[in-house]
């Protein structure tokens, strides 16, 4: 297509190494390296979610692409496209004033913006570890003594424990 700029591909030389593998017409499983990514070329899908992401071939779709000897110019967005560019500039944009000649509303220029009132406390900050189901919802652990047997103490603080001689 025409339309389309030469653009210098993200990671295009990644693609050249992967394995590409036909499950159907249009899906394929790119290996590369020890990584398995899924590429649905009829949907513009990659595992790696940056297809869908950016609109864009990523290095995967790209490698499925090369291995049909399909062109990409067909799985981009028509938002690259040159027409689409100069179509979003159509528009005029004035500029702005000065900002003195501004007609901001009255409730608008009364307000005043504070800085935040939270201060941030010196030293190290504290680490919270993020809390199992079991430590939130559960028991806590009951200690039991080796000795009587009893829970609440353990053996050495146990006044239970038989004398010895």
């Amino acid at each position: 297509m025409p339309g389309f700029p030469k653009v210098e591909w993200r990671g295009s030389q990644d693609f050249v190494h992967s394995r590409v593998r036909d499950s159907t017409d249009h899906i394929h499983t790119v290996i590369d390296g020890v990584k398995r990514y899924i590429v649905c070329l009829q949907n513009k899908r990659c595992s790696c979610g940056q297809f869908q992401l950016d609109e864009l071939p990523c290095a995967h779709a790209l490698a499925a692409l090369r291995h049909m000897n399909e062109s990409y110019e067909n799985y981009c967005s028509p938002y690259y496209t040159r027409e689409s560019l100069l179509h979003s500039y159509e528009i005029p944009v004035d500029p702005l004033p000065d900002e003195s000649k501004w007609n901001v509303p009255q409730h608008i220029a009364e307000e005043v913006v504070m800085p935040p009132t939270g201060k941030r406390q010196s030293g190290r900050p504290q680490n919270q570890r993020y809390k199992r189901h079991d430590d939130v919802n559960g028991k806590k652990y009951k200690v039991s003594c080796r000795n009587c047997g009893l829970e609440g103490h353990n053996k050495r603080s146990c006044k239970n424990a038989p004398n010895r001689k």
